[in-house]
């Protein structure tokens, strides 16, 4: 995956009039940088930690061409050549949804923004550009329909969102079943994907709010999102409800995968005859039949994860453009892990491809 990042005018141009009176509302801009908005009373991005790091710097540096660009299409397509990307599904850099208490049909209004303003983006290449459409879990029926909207009519590959609970619904509540049940019947994959800035009541990095620290809320926000994801999916029973689902759990690390399976089944075991979600099989193996993982490009301790469960469940991720993604050496700094060449080439195209159902 790669990210895009949006631009200043993206919701005044793509938001339903029915919704003028809500429009995220600009505050400042940084030369095609992260923009600021205002939405329903919250800020975006939130602050995470105490000013400017070194991965800024170094990719204001870096990026400099393409921010000067507005990270528009052409210039996506010019950082695709450099990192040697043929084909990226693109997500989305700062997802405005992400508070609970929006109301269902201004979230999806949002995302139907995104998406729309995603379908124009992609135009020049849209078969190198491909794209997953934004949702979000403030109501399934709704989320459903936007996908179906996506997928039928702007050709989207993938859905993502974000992983955190919306409103204390969990991911593998059954109010969620609509969702799930219109990605298995699209054949198009879920990718949960976790956001920092987040509003949401249950979202982990919140309760380091009051000292802020990026090292700690950037550093372990993703994994333990990703985390309680894949309990939701696996022991919550999602996926023995929807056997064709494929999802995918991105950007948060690999590493950690063999424990997290390890111990969902040690208290499946322990736990299932008073469980409510009646599994035919093991979490792990879910895991194992539909999901996938990504690996950073450095992520070195990937051979034991390799060693542990194989290499089928593994896709790779570049982060471009965000400031802590290893561009334009993301892909040179996976070729030199310490595997195989037939994993090499399993994550870097052939697990991507089965996940995304492209040839």
């Amino acid at each position: 995956d790669l990210h895009v990042m949006e631009p200043g005018d993206l919701y005044e141009r793509y938001l339903d009039p029915a919704f003028k009176h809500r429009t995220p509302r600009l505050l400042e801009a940084s030369a095609g940088y992260l923009h600021h908005w205002q939405v329903h009373g919250y800020t975006f991005p939130r602050p995470l930690g105490r000013g400017r790091t070194e991965s800024d710097a170094r990719s204001r540096v870096i990026l400099r061409e393409y921010a000067a660009a507005g990270f528009d299409s052409a210039s996506h397509l010019r950082a695709m050549d450099v990192e040697g990307i043929d084909v990226a599904i693109l997500f989305r850099t700062l997802p405005v949804v992400c508070v609970d208490d929006l109301p269902p049909e201004f979230a999806i209004a949002l995302c139907r923004a995104w998406n729309d303003w995603m379908a124009d983006f992609r135009k020049p290449d849209p078969r190198r550009m491909q794209a997953a459409a934004l949702l979000t879990l403030h109501d399934g029926k709704l989320a459903a329909q936007e996908l179906r909207r996506a997928v039928t009519d702007l050709g989207f590959a993938a859905a993502q969102m974000m992983p955190n609970p919306v409103n204390g619904v969990n991911l593998h509540d059954p109010g969620l079943d609509p969702l799930w049940a219109e990605a298995e019947r699209l054949g198009v994959p879920i990718c949960f994907h976790p956001a920092p800035n987040n509003y949401a009541q249950d979202h982990f990095v919140n309760r380091f709010l009051t000292r802020p620290s990026s090292t700690i809320t950037l550093g372990l926000n993703n994994p333990v999102e990703l985390m309680s994801a894949i309990a939701s999916m696996t022991a919550g029973g999602v996926l023995e409800r929807f056997p064709r689902l494929r999802v995918a759990f991105l950007e948060g690390n690999c590493a950690w995968l063999p424990w997290l399976l390890w111990r969902l089944d040690e208290y499946w075991e322990m736990c299932k005859s008073g469980e409510e979600a009646k599994l035919q099989a093991l979490p792990s193996e879910y895991f194992r039949r539909q999901c996938f993982i990504s690996v950073d490009p450095d992520e070195d301790q990937v051979e034991w994860v390799i060693q542990k469960l194989g290499d089928d469940s593994l896709v790779f991720s570049t982060d471009y453009p965000h400031s802590d993604s290893h561009f334009p050496e993301a892909t040179e700094l996976f070729l030199k892990l310490p595997i195989s060449a037939e994993s090499k080439r399993k994550i870097l195209w052939d697990n991507c491809a089965r996940l995304y159902g492209i040839g």
